[in-house]
């Protein structure tokens, strides 16, 4: 074997949109971070480059931030950028300039025009945010393990309003599917469900490569919303809401509250009514967590782990029973949209939990590092390769976060230091909490003479690191 093909695989598993924050975690409720924590580094605080799907995608496949690859939305809103093209690097150029087969099963949501297989990848891909109950591969597959077709009851409707107890079939409901926030259970074996769908075909393609290392790109649709359980999956409503779910929102900047009156006069839920919701995105997570982790122990049982980096995080949170009673993520940077879970296991690696603030930035540098591949490209996060060998050394002042909006307008950007979190948006309206005392973010001290020289460090800090990568927009002004 050439020292080529001694090279480590990769799979880096991405989930779409995951309740991470401030929830309380039954046993058993998130297996494939539960296997991570037993057998490899969990980072414990863990954000998001930017809390929309297509910007944190593009970021952590250039690692760059959005203000440099320019998706600052989804599909082009506000004069972003509204897709990646060829002339954009990627890092999966890298591995294919070192001879390794790239794979990519599932949602790539980063062009209207193009899929992952335009850009060097293998597998199944779809452009846009994709559809996959309604493509021919799902079909096959639904054949192939003689599986019904998909029919779910709604539960909790979202914003189409159509009716609980309707039931639809999941191949031609794809208007219903895009942008709903209920809940459905699923009348048909958790296995039609499109994460053990994807997981088949993964398993497909690296069962018939021969000896060339490979790089793997695995992104469940879910658990984004609509939250799809079956009723094996399906829990009693036991999830704690967020400490801030009654909170009125108060030293909150106001698109926060034109949020949650967005969000309180569609849905019109009661107090019950959301507890059923945060639970079903929490049941959904299972699901997927239970599809993915089936995944890994497969390869874990062909021997493929001992060469073979696994990375597992999501692309961003999830505020659903959070802030007031809102779902979704709208414009907010708030601790349940900017949290994810973000592990890695493989050859030499520490078993343990870190600590240090990282981002889903850090990934590309991370994975060239630790696959000795160079490049000549400057990536604007850092590798957490040290942290993955147990470093104690490993050091830097904090970490960025950048938002844009969704739907809606609004420049914002978050620094975190230590415990502390600090926003700001162009009005020079602030925001400055202690996480370590209040996580659920319901008393800013941006405001507070006691906490002015905490804050003015903060403030400095973000100046400082928005320098550093270029990020100056235009609407931004200074802090008052």
């Amino acid at each position: 074997m050439t020292q080529r093909q001694k090279r480590p695989n990769v799979v880096w598993i991405v989930t779409d949109h995951q309740a991470q924050a401030n929830r309380t975690v039954r046993p058993g409720q998130r297996p494939l971070q539960d296997y991570f924590a037993k057998t490899g580094v969990i980072f414990e605080r863990a954000y998001t480059a930017l809390p929309i799907c297509s910007p944190a995608r593009a970021s952590m496949i250039t690692g760059l931030f959005p203000h440099a690859h320019g998706l600052t939305e989804n599909d082009g809103r506000f004069g972003g950028r509204a897709e990646l093209d060829h002339s954009d690097w990627m890092v999966q150029q890298a591995f294919l300039d070192e001879g390794y087969r790239c794979g990519w099963f599932g949602k790539w949501h980063l062009s209207q025009s193009h899929s992952a297989l335009d850009f060097g990848f293998e597998g199944y891909s779809l452009s846009g945010y994709g559809y996959p109950y309604g493509s021919k591969p799902y079909l096959d597959y639904l054949r192939r393990n003689l599986l019904p077709d998909p029919i779910v009851e709604i539960e909790l409707p979202g914003e189409s309003g159509v009716k609980a107890g309707t039931q639809l079939n999941l191949v031609n409901e794809s208007s219903w599917f895009d942008y709903e926030a209920g809940s459905a259970i699923l009348k048909a074996p958790a296995e039609t469900h499109e994460a053990f769908f994807l997981t088949d075909l993964a398993s497909t393609w690296i069962n018939d490569l021969d000896e060339e290392p490979f790089f793997l790109r695995l992104d469940p649709w879910g658990p984004h919303p609509p939250y799809i359980v079956d009723e094996t999956f399906a829990s009693l409503p036991e999830t704690d809401f967020s400490a801030n779910f009654n909170y009125a929102l108060s030293g909150r900047p106001e698109h926060h509250k034109d949020y949650l009156a967005y969000w309180t006069q569609t849905l019109q839920f009661d107090e019950a009514q959301w507890a059923l919701m945060a639970q079903r995105a929490m049941d959904h997570g299972k699901l997927i967590e239970t599809a993915l982790l089936k995944f890994v122990e497969a390869l874990e049982e062909k021997g493929l782990g001992e060469n073979t980096l696994f990375v597992f995080c999501a692309d961003h949170g999830d505020a659903v029973g959070s802030n007031g009673g809102v779902s979704n993520k709208g414009g907010l940077m708030v601790e349940e949209t900017m949290q994810i879970p973000l592990a890695m296991k493989g050859p030499g690696l520490a078993v343990e939990a870190r600590t240090e603030l990282c981002s889903n930035l850090d990934l590309a540098p991370t994975l060239l590092d630790f696959c000795k591949i160079q490049t000549n490209e400057e990536l604007q996060g850092s590798s957490l390769y040290p942290l993955l060998h147990g470093s104690k050394e490993w050091h830097r002042p904090g970490i960025m976060a950048q938002h844009y909006g969704l739907h809606v307008p609004i420049t914002q950007r978050a620094f975190y230091a230590g415990d502390w979190k600090y926003v700001r948006q162009p009005n020079g309206f602030e925001e400055l909490y202690n996480l370590a005392e209040d996580p659920g973010e319901l008393t800013n001290l941006a405001r507070s003479t006691d906490h002015s020289t905490k804050r003015n460090e903060l403030r400095c800090l973000l100046t400082d690191e928005m320098k550093r990568v270029g990020d100056s927009p235009t609407d931004f002004a200074k802090p008052v």
